[in-house]
């Protein structure tokens, strides 16, 4: 973390030392350093870059040796984003985090050419562990250096002050060297002391805009982080942000305080209700009770804990370190219905360990009656959980000590409060500045109310009419979704406008819409969902160019610093759920109902992102109808694709009350589907007969119903134009770029077909049919895939492959044309008769998925036979006389790679094509 460490510089001792830059123009180093003697005046800080700012003391703590400064933002840090801080909870040597460390040590003091008396420090950067137990007598961390060491502690002077980062985030500040252990020991003040420290948190506060939060940071790659600040709808109603202080749910929070408290060494509990009413607000509370000491334990040590990350940012996920920290553990797990298999992981893990501090798992959920019972069935009497009761929360217990009119002027003055907050620290207002004689207690002219009893609601609607007093041209939107779409809209334009692009306000609506869609566990994710997205936009223009590689990549790294995930995700998306779905609402909109039907089957599109998008849509289905009707009508007419995801995975992981009028939906759309003309008529009563065994299953509970209705679709009627098309190889879904043409005996038959069919996506469900015979009807499809290879694998396979036509070539040829044995015509058409086999079965096999039969199996291991056979009298001819199969075998070894390789190189420069019989 080099960019955030600044030198300081006290001229009256003289004292120097390291700082750490916690956000542009806040230094955070040691009391020593800046304050030498009790001395409180102005010192002088110098970056990295030589720039030069004073600094004046915000907060100190002699007692720590620690002390915050306050300089010209403009000058120091001007980039920089506010640090996360952080602390170590976990004892486990398995992944154990490396830590790092920067500063100016007096041992890189060096001296200048031309005045061998003036001495110049330089930067040093060290890494190291800290491992909790080292120095915790003492309330320091032991940095334990792995990879510096000085041999004595006087050349560490000048590194006091220095930060100390453990997976990015600030975990404490250097403030001396120990004597002992040949200088490879630092002794750090932890960030946890800074917190117990009175006044620091409010200062800190002060300085940055935002309330410093206290993290595990070994524990980082497994949680999900806190939102960075930003001025934009989304970080302001995020509930982790904290804006508004919560109100109601005082039961329920003390029921769960009471709960986690138990003498239990692990337990589960559920906390259950719909979208918007504050699960995440209530939880975020509950973890800032529990990390204060309680009155009555002044001393004892608080809770540490967090959100559990969907996707884990270190893969595979060390879940063993929940099993060792150092603390009393909270875990919460946000939409848990749809994460089971994580869950089992982890309470296994749990379920494993012997003593140790308490753990607590925290479910949040939409409802409980899908999933919760089977869950505690299967853990119940075990260690990890008692009765597990869950919690409820109503809509009305979030306001439950307040009235709607004092909870939403509370909430006005909290987003007022937080926005002038950050305004002050700097951040960039996205569309005109907080005007100076704007109060916090003032009036707001706007009219904008809530639509629902939810707080969620409540809170987007005084925050828009925040934003309709900031900004004239957001007054002429009536509805609060409309302030906050387009509040959000300037902060895309800036970050766009950040880049030097063209901000297409449509282009950009779309994009996102996607991006709230589809998510994005990984890059190559994001990418295909921008080209997906590209694709819906621009739908309907012919003769379209290819889309620009470089516009997409950039496209997908605005969308990306948007929205980050905080976890191990490529992509977060756009919150509340509810903003976001309001905004897909409208793309759909304006679309004509066109924006889901032509995304959710997109080939670009994974399975898992599928799934995902269906899951988004129905959620929002009781606050977005028209969204779960498009995504029914879509289903029905691409149901080889969607059908499975929609009415079983997506089905079973929604609470009935959602589950039930989603799947009605699907079987009005599927009856609706079955009656147009072209109708494929099998394929339409499968569909049916899948949504009325979901419908079944979800009245009796019978998990095994499903058995009597097949997951593979009917094959479609001869001669049906039906719009739903077969699922393509597998493959297709793993990393490969599909193009489907409606084929028959020849391939330029084929391009005569139809030319508004839709490209099929594979239902990772449903294994394929066989491939079919040579002899195909005109209802046999030609499927032809583009493997997605790195220019690197391609140049290496296409490199092998010509090698080993040129090795097979001068082999055979030297043979035929040198050897007394060889002679005649024969032996003359032997050379270019076999490198020819070897080219056709690279070109054959490479660029067709050939069908099963006696020839396509014999023909490669014969001519590797005859290539050997000419090899083996290669060898004799010259004078390598051993044994004949050990001979073999080793020509054997060279050919049969390099014919595989030939064949692969064509398929990557050429694709692939297969076919799909669907008769």
């Amino acid at each position: 973390m080099e960019q955030r460490t600044v030198e300081v510089i006290n001229p009256r001792v003289p004292m120097f030392g390291s700082g750490c830059l916690v956000a542009p123009g806040v230094v955070l180093t040691a009391h020593h350093v800046a304050c030498s003697g009790g001395d409180m005046q102005p010192v002088t800080v110098r970056d990295k870059a030589g720039r030069t700012a004073e600094a004046e003391v915000v907060w100190a703590d002699a007692a720590l040796d620690v002390v915050l400064l306050s300089a010209d933002r403009s000058v120091l840090g001007t980039d920089l984003s506010v640090a996360r801080w952080g602390e170590l909870t976990c004892d486990y040597p398995a992944a154990r985090p490396m830590c790092t460390m920067t500063g100016f040590p007096r041992a890189m003091r060096l001296a200048l050419p031309d005045d061998p008396h003036t001495f110049v420090p330089d930067l040093k950067s060290v890494d190291g562990h800290i491992k909790p137990e080292t120095g915790s007598r003492g309330g320091h961390y032991g940095f334990e250096l792995s990879d510096a060491s000085t041999g004595s502690a006087e050349l560490w002077r000048g590194m006091s002050g220095a930060g100390a980062f453990c997976h990015d985030m600030l975990v404490g500040v250097a403030t001396f060297a120990s004597d002992h252990w040949q200088g490879g020991l630092l002794y750090v003040m932890p960030a946890a002391r800074l917190f117990a420290s009175p006044g620091f948190t409010d200062a800190v506060t002060s300085v940055t805009g935002m309330a410093p939060q206290l993290q595990p940071a070994d524990l980082s790659v497994l949680f999900t982080d806190v939102p960075d600040p930003q001025l934009s709808s989304s970080y302001l109603l995020h509930a982790r942000s904290a804006v508004v202080p919560m109100s109601g749910m005082t039961g329920q929070l003390d029921t769960l305080d009471a709960w986690c408290r138990t003498s239990r060494s692990t337990d589960i509990t559920a906390v259950t209700g719909m979208g918007g009413i504050g699960k995440t607000r209530l939880v975020t509370e509950l973890l800032h009770r529990l990390a204060q000491p309680r009155p009555e334990q002044p001393t004892a040590r608080g809770w540490t804990g967090g959100f559990l990350a969907d996707t884990p940012l270190q893969q595979p996920p060390p879940y063993g370190m929940l099993a060792t920290s150092k603390y009393p553990l909270l875990i919460a797990v946000d939409y848990a219905e749809t994460r089971r298999t994580q869950m089992n992981q982890i309470l296994d893990i749990l379920a494993a360990r012997r003593g140790g501090q308490p753990v607590r798992v925290l479910l949040l959920a939409r409802g409980h009656d899908n999933w919760w019972p089977s869950l505690r069935l299967a853990r119940q009497g075990t260690s990890v959980i008692s009765t597990g009761a869950p919690v409820a929360i109503d809509p009305a217990d979030a306001l439950r000590n307040t009235s709607t009119e004092s909870a939403f002027d509370d909430a006005k003055r909290a987003f007022t409060k937080r926005i002038r907050a950050l305004r002050n620290a700097g951040h960039e207002w996205a569309t005109s500045p907080l005007t100076p004689d704007t109060e916090e207690d003032g009036t707001f002219a706007g009219t904008v109310k809530p639509d629902d009893d939810k707080v969620i609601s409540l809170h987007m609607a005084a925050l828009a009419e925040v934003l309709t007093t900031l900004n004239d041209s957001f007054a002429r939107h009536e509805n609060p979704m409309d302030v906050l779409i387009a509040h959000e809209m300037s902060y895309w334009r800036r970050i766009v406008a950040a880049r030097g692009l063209f901000f297409d306000e449509n282009l950009m609506r779309t994009l996102v819409s996607v991006q709230t869609v589809t998510g994005a566990s990984r890059r190559s994710d994001a990418r295909a969902a921008v080209a997906a997205g590209f694709d819906v936009h621009y739908s309907g223009f012919p003769n379209t160019a290819p889309h620009d590689g470089d516009r997409l990549a950039a496209y997908e790294d605005i969308l990306t610093a948007a929205y980050p995930s905080g976890d191990g995700a490529r992509w977060g998306t756009m919150g509340p759920d509810l903003l976001g779905a309001a905004l897909v609402a409208e793309v759909e909109e304006a679309s004509d109902q066109q924006f889901i039907e032509q995304l959710l089957p997109h080939p670009h599109l994974s399975t898992e992102q599928r799934h995902r998008g269906l899951t988004v849509i129905v959620r929002a289905a009781p606050d977005q109808p028209a969204l779960a009707a498009g995504a029914a009508r879509d289903v029905a007419a691409a149901p080889k694709q969607l059908l499975s995801l929609a009415a079983r995975t997506v089905a079973a992981e929604l609470d009935p009350e959602v589950a039930r009028p989603w799947l009605l939906g699907l079987q009005e759309a599927i009856t609706d589907q079955a009656q147009q003309p072209d109708a494929d008529q099998p394929t339409s009563a499968w569909a049916a007969s899948v949504v009325s065994a979901s419908l079944t299953h979800l009245e009796t509970g019978l998990e095994d119903y499903f058995a009597s209705v097949d997951a593979i679709p009917p094959p479609p009627e001869p001669g049906s134009t039906g719009h739903d098309d077969d699922d393509l190889d597998e493959d297709a879904d793993d990393g490969e770029e599909a193009e489907a043409d409606w084929g028959t005996d020849t391939e330029d038959e084929a391009e005569d077909g139809p030319e508004d069919e839709q490209t099929a996506a594979p239902d990772a469900r449903a294994p394929l049919p066989p491939a079919p015979a040579p002899h195909r009807s005109r209802s046999t499809k030609t499927v032809h895939v583009h493997t997605i290879t790195s220019p690197v694998a391609r140049a290496v396979l296409t490199s092998v492959g010509l090698a080993h036509l040129a090795l097979v070539a001068f082999v055979t040829g030297s043979i035929a044309y040198s050897s007394d044995d060889f002679t005649g015509p024969t032996s003359w058409l032997l050379p270019p008769v076999i490198a020819l086999f070897h080219l056709v079965i690279g070109l054959l096999y490479g660029h067709r998925k050939m069908p099963l039969s006696l020839v396509a199996a014999v023909l490669p291991p014969a001519i590797i036979v005859m290539t050997v056979l000419c090899a083996v009298n290669f060898s004799n001819m010259h004078g390598v006389h051993l044994n004949p199969v050990t001979l073999g075998a080793a020509w054997a070894s060279i050919f049969s790679p390099g014919l595989l390789a030939l064949t692969y190189a064509v398929r990557a420069w050429l694709g692939q094509i297969r076919y799909v019989d669907t008769k």
